[in-house]
């Protein structure tokens, strides 16, 4: 199979050239049908919401930084990350959709846990200069 825009040849399981983006079928079959494998959860959608709305492309993301709208949009995109991010039609194969997205999981999880982590250490730190320093009463 051949790209209809650039005339490269294709992988016949191919969803968009990875030449110049175009579907080899002249629509836009990434936005209408959502392969196996791209639906669920997303990690890295919900913890990394804007920050991963950007890297995916997926512009409604930045509504996270909106006081008070934050979270229920951090929550959307947990559940509808994947599908919007695959919509965007940025993506080689459900291959490649499915090593891109496991990393900003695993990067979400670690940034995630790192902070908690030190936000835990510095908590206790100061609680405890102030419980023997006497000037901070509990």
């Amino acid at each position: 199979m051949f790209c209809r825009e650039c005339g490269k040849e294709l992988n016949d399981k191919a969803v968009i050239c990875p030449n110049c983006g175009v579907p080899p079928n002249g629509k836009h079959a990434y936005q209408d049908n959502i392969p196996d494998g791209v639906r669920g959860w997303s990690w890295g959608a919900f913890l990394l919401n804007w920050i991963w709305a950007i890297g995916n492309n997926v512009w409604w993301g930045l509504l996270a930084l909106i006081p008070y709208l934050g979270l229920i949009i951090a929550i959307w995109l947990g559940i509808q990350g994947r599908e919007l991010a695959w919509k965007t039609g940025k993506w080689e194969s459900v291959e490649h959709f499915q090593r891109v997205q496991k990393q900003w999981s695993k990067w979400a999880v670690i940034v995630t846990l790192s902070t908690i982590t030190i936000c835990t250490v510095i908590m206790y730190l100061v609680f405890h200069h102030f419980s023997k320093s006497g000037t901070f009463n509990v």
